[in-house]
């Protein structure tokens, strides 16, 4: 577990934002749990030591608030363009006995024994980077694995070809479109061949009802977020 110290933020909105930015603290909002939401302030060096962590976005934070101490996940951090700066931090309350909605890297095992590659001469194409799970807070797998050792060329690997795993679930919205996460690409001429890939894309997305890839992400990753008001 993450520790990470902030206080409560007393002064709300864009000039005391822009304030603390300048005094190289960042501001900050803790939703959810059915509490209300509370504005925190937390020192930027602090933000950067945790932020290091490559699990930090599927990790459970300690939170101290003066004396008082929650257990939430890290839903967002915003960083300035060019400074080495944050902007802002979304932090969600974990509730006993509830799921948390976290997003995890997606990881290709076995790339350099993949079939599609090694005896086909494909390429791998790296579709989705990342993907939104259901967890319980003290099983949130670190990433969600792909093993690419028998996949062929021509062939994709979509959310529903992922084994099934009792610590964790995929939001229903993202089952329901079940995207590739990833495929093999032949070589045609001495170029990558995407046509089959954009026909699928074409089906797809022309079909009715159908959802985009960044639809889908932005329902699935955002957890109540008029509670994030300010």
């Amino acid at each position: 577990m993450i520790n990470l110290k902030v206080d409560k933020r007393d002064a709300v909105g864009g000039l005391s934002a822009k304030k603390a930015i300048a005094d190289k603290q960042v501001p900050g909002i803790v939703y959810g749990g059915g509490k209300d939401p509370q504005p925190i302030m937390v020192q930027n060096n602090e933000l950067i030591k945790i932020v290091s962590k490559e699990s930090v976005f599927n990790s459970l934070v300690e939170l101290e608030i003066g004396a008082d101490k929650e257990t939430v996940v890290i839903k967002e951090i915003q960083k300035h363009p060019s400074k080495n700066l944050f902007t802002h931090i979304d932090l969600q309350r974990v509730a006993e006995g509830s799921k948390v909605n976290v997003v995890v890297p997606i990881v290709l095992m076995n790339q350099e024994k993949c079939f599609g590659v090694k005896i086909e001469g494909g390429v791998i194409n790296h579709v989705l980077q990342e993907v939104a799970v259901l967890a319980d807070p003290i099983n949130i797998p670190e990433s969600i694995e792909v093993d690419m050792e028998n996949i062929k060329s021509k062939e994709k690997v979509r959310l529903s070809s992922l084994p099934a795993n009792e610590s964790y679930d995929f939001p229903s919205t993202l089952k329901n479109q079940d995207p590739v996460l990833v495929s093999v690409l032949t070589a045609k001429g001495g170029a990558l061949d995407f046509e089959d890939e954009d026909a699928e894309e074409e089906t797809e997305d022309s079909s009715d009802g159908s959802t985009t890839d960044n639809e889908a992400s932005g329902e699935n990753s955002s957890d109540s977020a008029e509670e994030k008001s300010e």
